[in-house]
């Protein structure tokens, strides 16, 4: 299985050379040759401007809310559901390992999850990525941007605090019937 990825991500095509970004063309016709203007135009193809949708008439804040209670199994649930056979974050720890050693690392993640909301803080090093644009298979012209997508690989340390937090957000957030209409789940 990592020959045949290897294999594919190395040259898609099965020739023999190395794969490469063809020159990308966007829908007006513009060419992009250089990395630079091969960049910008998978950042618009990526990442397009938002919608313009009015916001939503606010009434007064709720009270706030009493700060969330996590617990171990909440770190280990959340340690349950990282893919062990992904990509490793920038750091290069494998997700496999944070799974094995999740005795160990859970009370730990659990005391800087506590930590960091008490001090309204979260690693700077945590929120780093490595981003890489691969090919979408199947596609018959590939200088198209959009016949690419980015794979983005966060830490898998932050990964684990931020599943933890994003549980307990959208339960609070349903609950209180904050989301928007507009807001879909899944």
């Amino acid at each position: 299985m990592f020959w045949q990825v290897a294999k594919y991500a190395l040259d898609p095509t099965g020739s023999g050379s190395a794969s490469r970004t063809p020159d990308l063309v966007d829908a007006d016709g513009t060419v992009a040759t250089t990395p630079t203007e091969k960049a910008a135009m998978f950042h618009a193809k990526f990442f397009p401007p938002p919608p313009l949708i009015p916001p939503p008439a606010l009434e007064a804040p709720p009270p706030p809310h009493p700060p969330p209670t996590f617990t171990l199994d909440h770190v280990l649930r959340a340690i349950g559901k990282i893919s062990p056979w992904k990509a490793p974050g920038p750091w290069g720890i494998p997700n496999v390992a944070i799974s094995k050693a999740r005795a160990t690392l859970a009370p730990l993640l659990l005391a800087i999850l506590h930590a960091g909301l008490r001090l309204a803080y979260f690693p700077s090093s945590w929120r780093v990525f490595i981003t890489a644009t691969i090919r979408k298979p199947g596609k018959s012209d590939y200088t198209l941007p959009g016949a690419h997508r980015p794979i983005a690989e966060e830490e898998g340390l932050g990964k684990i605090i931020e599943s933890v937090l994003t549980e307990w957000l959208s339960g609070y957030a349903e609950k209180e019937g904050l989301l928007s209409p507009n807001q879909f789940s899944g």
